[in-house]
């Protein structure tokens, strides 16, 4: 399978990674068309290219050279390290409707706290990260992290230049494009892996801690939700408690877990069948540290994709940074520096490359009409992982009546 290629409209980079069997790598390439962007998204068919928006690189900037972005897309680093293939289908469809024409594969600077010498680090990066926004004319960003909807927001703020820059939130962005998870593929899913028959499933939302003082992305979920099958636990929204992956990104492994199983029995207490997040390092987290319930990310609701959870942590566990890379003796993360960085697809060659080992999960089986309200006449019309062998391609499905945009 060919490797998904991403043009990073902050660093007017292309960065190739592979899926499964993940690797990482910075080629020094002109930023490609809109229609070459689109093919290039491991494995997608050709004939759907002209379907997909433009993105970043669009206008003829030069090789390295970041093009104009308006409105920018952040999948954040968790959605690129444990599923890559949605990053570049969620990007296809918003680039699409025109909500964005560019995105990045850089961290938010977050997860720097937690390296030697965290604070200047994390400061230092925020600062560049300013620097760029601005030049790259970035008015408005999507970012599908909470993490990151908190650390841009707050990074951004601080810098005059960047205090007025629009940070919305994924999933905010979907429900008012119209969509909805399909309700028959949500009970499907869920059943296969919970001992309830279909008809009978019920969902209930974790709620992450960075989401606690606005409730966008628990409004977001709720909305993208078919309607009568969601319960709620008796902590939700701003009494929702942490899921584990905080405290066990400070290295308090059992306090961790201990927060996971707590989760399992609040959602098996309101007779929910399965959480459903929007933070992917608390689908993670839940979906290994307790076993009373599946957990799924809404995304893979929406896109009738699974992650494979149990095999997550041996996944590319890359952050994407602009040239600073922090000492390597604080846990098993990698950073790679886009800027002044050049790899190649041979193994250890080249600065830019991070070689993460092989995946386990396999290509996943796509499943079309993962969306209430798709015109089944519609070419294209399923909705699935890009570059995924046997689904959909990537392609968009359409929009529901009277959906905004």
């Amino acid at each position: 399978m060919e490797p998904y290629r991403f043009e990073d409209a902050l660093t007017g980079k292309t960065v190739a990674c592979t899926y499964p069997g993940l690797r990482a790598w910075v080629v020094e390439d002109a930023p490609a068309s809109a229609g070459d962007r689109a093919a290039a998204g491991g494995g997608a068919d050709a004939d759907a290219a002209g379907a997909h928006g433009a993105g970043a690189g669009a206008g003829g900037e030069g090789a390295g050279a970041p093009a104009a972005c308006t409105a920018l897309f952040f999948p954040g680093c968790s959605l690129v390290n444990y599923a890559l293939p949605l990053v570049r289908s969620v990007y296809d469809l918003l680039a699409q409707a025109g909500r964005v024409d560019g995105m990045s594969l850089l961290c938010c600077g977050k997860i720097l706290s937690f390296e030697p010498d965290g604070q200047r680090v994390r400061a230092e990066f925020e600062r560049q990260m300013c620097d760029h926004v601005v030049r790259a004319g970035v008015r408005r960003i999507v970012a599908a992290c909470p993490n990151c909807v908190a650390a841009l927001r707050s990074a951004l703020a601080r810098d005059a230049r960047t205090a007025d820059v629009q940070v919305d939130t994924l999933p905010q962005e979907l429900a008012n494009m119209g969509y909805r998870i399909d309700e028959g593929v949500l009970r499907r899913m869920v059943a296969a892996e919970a001992p309830v028959a279909p008809e009978d499933v019920a969902v209930c939302v974790h709620d992450s801690c960075p989401d606690r003082s606005t409730g966008e992305f628990a409004d977001g979920t709720r909305a993208l939700l078919p309607g009568g099958v969601l319960v709620e636990t008796a902590h939700v929204r701003n009494r929702s408690f942490c899921c584990g992956s905080l405290v066990r990104a400070a290295g308090k492994l059992e306090a961790a877990d201990k927060q996971a199983r707590r989760h399992g029995e609040e959602a098996e207490a309101a007779g929910a069948a399965a959480v459903v997040t929007a933070c992917v390092s608390c689908a993670f987290q839940l979906s290994t540290a307790q076993r009373a319930v599946p957990v799924f990310h809404y995304l893979e609701l929406l896109y009738d994709w699974r992650v494979d959870w149990a095999h997550a942590d041996q996944y590319m566990k890359l952050r994407f940074l602009f040239d600073a890379e922090p000492p390597a003796e604080a846990g098993n993360r990698a950073f790679v520096g886009l800027e002044g960085a050049c790899g190649a697809e041979d193994a250890g060659a080249g600065v830019g490359l991070r070689d993460a080992g092989a995946g386990s999960q396999g290509t996943a089986d796509a499943a079309a009409g993962a969306m209430s309200g798709v015109d089944a006449d519609a070419e294209g019309a399923a909705l699935a992982p890009a570059g995924d062998e046997g689904g959909a391609s990537g392609s968009a499905p359409a929009e529901r009546d009277g959906a905004d945009g």
